[in-house]
């Protein structure tokens, strides 16, 4: 919680009307999420319950025909992000808080910051969710740590990569945004 208040407090006071702006394109991104979730969710009950009272095991070569539900999550999860995303760079929306309402130039402090923290979190749930299965599977003794480390390494470059130069492109974009924004009130 500290450090939620130190971010807070290091951003500065909310616009309001950027939050409003904000809360309508993440009203909408939740609500594709919650609609593309409940149904991958009904379709995985519907394909178990079948499997079930069918007596055939979905989990051999006979489900490998099946439409895997988790296709469906991650469907749902990058249209529903996407266009949230979409949503807000067309606002011109880089966050609420009134530092980066106003800001003209990319802050490449701000996106390194912000691939640091995504590169750490998958690089860490990468390494220790292959290590959990691992262990699930094949069992402690043989778990391969230092790969599984390094798959860590790597999901930790990439998603610094993306993290950085897409919170770049996706400043940017909203910059641009705000300024035809502008140049239409100006007109």
């Amino acid at each position: 919680m500290n450090l939620i208040k130190r971010w807070n407090a290091f951003m500065g006071p909310k616009d309001e009307r950027l939050e409003s702006e904000s809360n309508r394109c993440m009203r909408v991104g939740y609500t594709i999420l919650l609609a593309g979730a409940g149904i991958a969710a009904w379709y995985g009950i519907m394909v178990n319950q079948v499997a079930d009272t069918t007596d055939t095991p979905i989990y051999t070569s006979i489900g490998q025909d099946v439409f895997p539900v988790t296709g469906v999550i991650a469907v749902a999860i990058l249209v529903s992000c996407l266009i949230t995303l979409g949503m807000q760079m067309k606002a011109g929306i880089v966050d609420e808080h009134v530092r980066m309402a106003t800001i003209d130039h990319v802050p490449w402090g701000f996106c390194v910051l912000i691939g640091l923290i995504s590169g750490a979190m998958l690089g860490v749930i990468s390494a220790a969710m292959r290590m959990l299965a691992e262990i699930q599977i094949v069992g402690i003794e043989s778990v391969t740590w230092a790969g599984d480390l390094a798959m860590g390494v790597v999901f930790f470059v990439m998603a610094f990569v993306v993290g950085t130069f897409g919170t770049a492109a996706y400043i940017k974009s909203a910059i641009v945004g705000r300024a035809k924004q502008d140049s239409l009130l100006e007109d």
